[in-house]
């Protein structure tokens, strides 16, 4: 029994459990007060990750609806809701592409199909650019040094946050010695592109439980030890080159699985791609939601934000 009106917090998942911290309060944040949120206090934004921020994305954009008990175009329990949902289709972006630019309001979400100059974001809107790779492997095609090599910031705006999505196909396809080499060159790009204005956001790779993967012809090296010390790597790293210049946030995401009774951790076997279901999915957002905008007075700009700050979304549980 909660002490406290479950419907102040983020909704649970399929086994009525959910995620909560001990240092602070997770509020339930509608996705209409998020887009709000963004709107006014990061109108632009930069999001690097795999189809695992895409699924966040698709919860956001969708205002919620995508995969909830409420959709009326997907039932929790179909494949794409439990897994893999890279061949389904989705209005508001192609989630094939590499690049988009994605505007959010109060809503939804829709990905620009026209070019446009990309600082220039309409009233009551924030805007995305969401650049999908494949961590820092060599699995990108093309290689994910590319789009730094043509400058990110001069295209893109200079934004607000810059989130950045590692460890899934690192520690899966990379070796300690490659990904170290890769991840000093990844330092190097944001230092020349994010000034002090741009808070830097760090979200982990997914939780990893219970087999060795059996994947056919290119068999990944995870497991859950190593995707945490991937994890660790990257956190300090960030920390260490950035950590005296920028607000640097992590937003862990392994935790809320990794939080659940073994029975349940061990669902995640039936998902080849190591996806979250949609309901983790939901949790996961809400602490990115809670991070950005769990304020009780009005939101203050990031520049003027304190340089050097540093929030953990994952600690003390």
């Amino acid at each position: 029994m909660l002490p406290f009106d479950p419907h102040l917090v983020p909704e649970p998942e399929n086994h009525n459990l959910v995620w909560l911290p001990y240092t602070c309060r997770l509020q339930r944040i509608t996705y209409t007060d998020f887009a709000s949120c963004l709107a006014t206090a990061y109108p632009l934004m930069h999001w690097y990750g795999d189809s695992n921020l895409r699924r966040s994305l698709k919860k956001i954009v969708s205002m919620g609806d995508w995969c909830s008990f409420n959709s009326t175009s997907n039932a929790t329990e179909t494949r794409s809701c439990l897994c893999e949902d890279y061949q389904d289709p989705f209005m508001p972006f192609d989630a094939r592409y590499r690049e988009l630019i994605i505007d959010i309001d109060q809503t939804g979400g829709q990905a620009l199909m026209q070019p446009t100059e990309f600082a220039l974001v309409p009233d009551n809107t924030a805007r995305v650019y969401l650049h999908k790779w494949e961590g820092l492997s060599t699995r990108n095609k093309p290689a994910w040094t590319q789009g730094f090599d043509a400058r990110i910031t001069p295209q893109y705006g200079n934004p607000q946050v810059a989130l950045i999505s590692l460890t899934n196909w690192d520690a899966a396809f990379s070796s300690r010695a490659y990904f170290a080499v890769e991840m000093q060159k990844l330092l190097d790009y944001v230092q020349v592109e994010y000034s002090n204005y741009t808070q830097l956001y760090i979200r982990t790779g997914q939780y990893y439980c219970c087999r060795t993967d059996q994947t056919p012809n290119a068999p990944r090296a995870y497991s859950r030890l190593r995707n945490a010390y991937f994890d660790q790597y990257v956190i300090d790293a960030f920390r260490e080159r950035f950590g005296h210049s920028h607000v640097i946030r992590i937003w862990n995401v392994a935790q809320v699985s990794e939080r659940l009774p073994l029975s349940v951790r061990k669902e995640t076997v039936k998902c080849p791609a190591n996806h979250a279901r949609a309901e983790v999915v939901e949790i996961e957002n809400q602490i990115l939601m809670n991070a950005m905008c769990n304020y009780f007075e009005p939101y203050v700009p990031m520049e003027q934000a304190s340089v050097g700050e540093e929030d953990d979304l994952e600690t003390d549980q």
